[in-house]
């Protein structure tokens, strides 16, 4: 089955489109959460509420597209994963679809660009001709930072270890660093200079200098220092 990233709506939610039908009055939202509703119909976000408190966004910026490009790094693979599995699930559901519900452990940037280590548990908020229709989700502060390379998440419904099944297929462990890359990071730790690196692993200075700044880029830091003690923190090394 191929999976297609139609959660990943960069539409964001405006609330001026709501209709009577999509009246949300009924969601509850507690001061350490956010939450979002998303249509399966449309494919974005009709509403959202809390985000401003929890993560320091707009609730009018929050959008599918928006959530992916806030999770970290060291996690943005696995979540893009479960919502594909998860969407792909659901829609092929006719029965009993208000029983399912899935709990993940992810962390988010917040705007200032601090992680913030999360729950997300997402459910079934509406359902039309037995099909969901709509889906709800609440993102909650975890009471501690989750170890990323231990992937958790919980499931609930029929047949749910279909899900379960597919989800254990996918790397517990994602390699987020080249060998090589993995290599430059070490002997950087350990205080090499550029020089030094590209003379022990026998490659040009350029090529450490190249893979340094890849590396910051793609965990959003700004020095090799910085990238240093985010790999230390989250066990990359």
């Amino acid at each position: 089955m191929q999976f297609t990233e139609i959660m990943l709506s960069d539409i964001p939610y405006t609330p001026e489109e709501l209709t009577e039908v999509n009246d949300y009055s009924d969601i509850q939202c507690f001061s350490d959460e956010a939450v979002y509703v998303y249509s399966l119909e449309t494919h974005r976000i009709n509403y959202a509420t809390g985000w401003d408190t929890l993560l320091g966004y707009d609730n009018k910026e929050i959008s599918m597209k928006k959530l992916m490009l806030i999770t970290t790094p060291d996690y943005i693979d696995f979540i893009r994963e479960m919502n594909n599995q998860s969407l792909a699930f659901i829609n092929d559901r006719t029965e009993r679809v208000m029983e399912y519900s899935c709990t993940i452990e992810s962390k988010k940037f917040s705007k200032e660009g601090r992680e913030v280590a999360l729950l997300e548990s997402v459910g079934i908020y509406r359902t039309r001709g037995g099909r969901a229709e709509q889906i709800i989700g609440r993102y909650k502060l975890s009471p501690s930072m989750p170890n990323p390379h231990q992937r958790y998440f919980h499931t609930n419904g029929p047949d749910i270890q279909l899900l379960v099944n597919k989800m254990k297929d996918f790397p517990a462990n994602i390699k987020l660093l080249t060998n090589k890359q993995q290599e430059v990071l070490r002997l950087a730790a350990h205080g090499l200079k550029m020089q030094e690196i590209s003379e022990q692993l026998m490659i040009s200075k350029s090529n450490v200098e190249k893979m340094i700044r890849k590396m910051c880029e793609k965990f959003q830091v700004k020095s090799s220092k910085e990238l240093i003690a985010y790999a230390l923190k989250n066990q990359l090394l």
